[in-house]
């Protein structure tokens, strides 16, 4: 049987960084193929030669048994291959519609756009993905579900027969993924071949036919996915063929509701962008040495909360107060010298700035730190030798310094934002979907440093929609529900079932 796409000896570098190393690829018609390994493994190069957007240097692609040589991704989508990056290609200022229909619009013959035709052929086949947006309505104003769902539907829009995800779940709630991959098994009933690039090996052996592993940009493993086991996966990604699969370190609850709160909210009103309260009569102390989580569905408060705690929004009424001082009229960056340290979910918008290099990133945020400057003029040295001890803590691939940050992987971002936050001593760390794009060796290492801080009195404030990343790295756990907290819960009382309730807004 020919497969429906081969990739033979695929080669990709980025000057001295080999990114793909002749990597051979076979996909069959109408099947779900997961691509997994570690972060800077070569995935989303691979997948991004597949849709034209990358030029190999060498190597071939074959669609159906016939080469094929992509110049460009409308070479791709010509081919009926089409690819939803981990950072969404919507224009926010545009309308749903014309996000849609953008690049492929139909007009009449005195040249005016057939919206209504448009609008009447896009409600049919949305319908398909349980999605009934406003079409008039500005992209801005979609959740991330439904960002996901219009992405999908701009592949369907062009006649895309191949579909490539590209950590499609990064950014979903675990009702969203669900409703997620019920959609890519209808598609998959219809005949379409999807390839999965993920992280969450639970997805993989749930919906995945076959998975092919990459590591250090070479193919280590492939296998149909009812011939292996997440242990085996984990051995392949992480390299440890000889070891068994150790479970995530859990934290044991420690005493420190005893001292007083590094950080207190006290019946704080927030409103949201579409009117009402997204916020109301919230009340929160985190204690020092404690890794507070807050779990809840999208959509219930939480961007809010930390825009508030970074001082990007404006509370209507309560306090905030950092080691008993009330900081609500404070700018953010009085909040940072103050020694609050924030991970924002949205890396691109407000944790990095990627034309920049990786050097000039790392001291993002510290540049005024005065080991590294003084009077306004930088010690180049001192920057550098900061940049390459974060890169070596987090164990960042780059290709070096002065590389653009753009040209890392996703989950090394992520990584090179986790160590520069953390750097020094920070008394308190409110962290939103902190371990987004990361392997599993990038999260252990990231709630290490997280725990080694709170060792030293440091209290963090982590936002997840990952429950059962919560239960294993919390001491405590509260859950939002309408903007305001339901419950609290002990590391005693972790159960799916009781905070899954509560979180919306029911007792178990």
């Amino acid at each position: 049987m020919v497969p429906l796409i081969e990739l033979q000896r695929i080669t990709k570098r980025f000057g001295a960084l080999v990114a793909n190393e002749a990597v051979d690829l076979q996909v069959q018609e109408g099947a779900l193929h997961a691509i997994v390994g570690e972060n800077g493994a070569g995935k989303t190069t691979l997948m991004r030669i597949l849709y034209g957007y990358y030029l190999p240097d060498s190597g071939e692609i074959r669609l159906r048994g016939n080469p094929v040589h992509f110049r460009s991704p409308a070479d791709a989508i010509a081919s009926r291959i089409g690819m939803v990056s981990q950072h969404y290609s919507i224009i926010p200022e545009l309308t749903v519609l014309d996000n849609l229909i953008l690049g492929f619009e139909t007009a009449n013959s005195w040249g005016l756009l057939e919206r209504r035709q448009a609008q009447t052929r896009a409600t049919e086949m949305a319908a398909s993905l349980d999605f009934a947006p406003h079409w008039s309505q500005p992209a801005s104003e979609l959740s991330p579900a439904e960002k996901q769902k219009l992405e999908i539907l701009k592949l369907l829009w062009r006649n895309a027969d191949i579909l490539i995800l590209d950590e499609p779940t990064a950014m979903l709630s675990p009702s969203d993924t669900g409703a997620l991959f019920g959609n890519l098994m209808r598609l998959k009933q219809e005949g379409r071949t999807i390839l999965l690039v993920t992280h969450k090996l639970s997805e993989v052996m749930q919906y995945a036919d076959y998975v092919t592993v990459l590591r250090d940009g070479r193919k280590v493993a492939e296998s149909a996915v009812a011939d292996t086991d997440p242990q085996q996966l984990t051995r392949w990604i992480i390299g440890e063929e000889g070891k068994e699969s150790e479970p995530s370190e859990t934290i044991s609850p420690t005493s420190v509701l005893t001292s007083a709160p590094v950080l207190e909210i006290s019946d704080l009103w927030v409103k949201g962008d579409r009117g009402g309260w997204a916020l109301q009569k919230f009340n929160l102390q985190l204690y020092p040495g404690e890794i507070l989580g807050i779990a809840g569905v999208d959509g219930n408060g939480q961007t809010e909360l930390v825009e508030t705690l970074a001082g990007l929004r404006i509370p209507s009424k309560g306090n905030l107060k950092i080691q008993g001082v009330s900081m609500n009229h404070w700018s953010a960056a009085k909040r940072l010298q103050a020694g609050i340290r924030f991970l924002f979910d949205d890396r691109f918008r407000r944790g990095m700035i990627a034309a920049w290099s990786v050097r000039d990133n790392a001291i993002l945020g510290s540049h005024r730190d005065p080991d590294i400057q003084s009077l306004g003029w930088y010690n180049l040295s001192a920057v550098q030798q900061r940049a390459r001890a974060l890169i070596q803590r987090f164990q960042v691939k780059t290709s070096g310094l002065n590389a653009p940050m753009s040209s890392l992987s996703g989950g090394n971002q992520q990584r090179l934002v986790i160590a520069r936050t953390l750097n020094g001593s920070p008394k308190a760390l409110i962290a939103y979907t902190p371990t987004r794009g990361l392997d599993i060796k990038g999260i252990e290492s990231t709630y290490r440093v997280i725990r080694e801080a709170c060792a030293h009195g440091m209290a963090a404030l982590v936002v997840s929609l990952d429950l059962e990343e919560l239960m294993t790295y919390s001491t405590r756990i509260a859950t939002i529900y309408r903007g305001q907290l339901t419950r609290a819960f002990e590391p005693e009382e972790f159960s799916r079932e009781q905070i899954g309730a509560a979180m919306i807004g029911l007792e178990a």
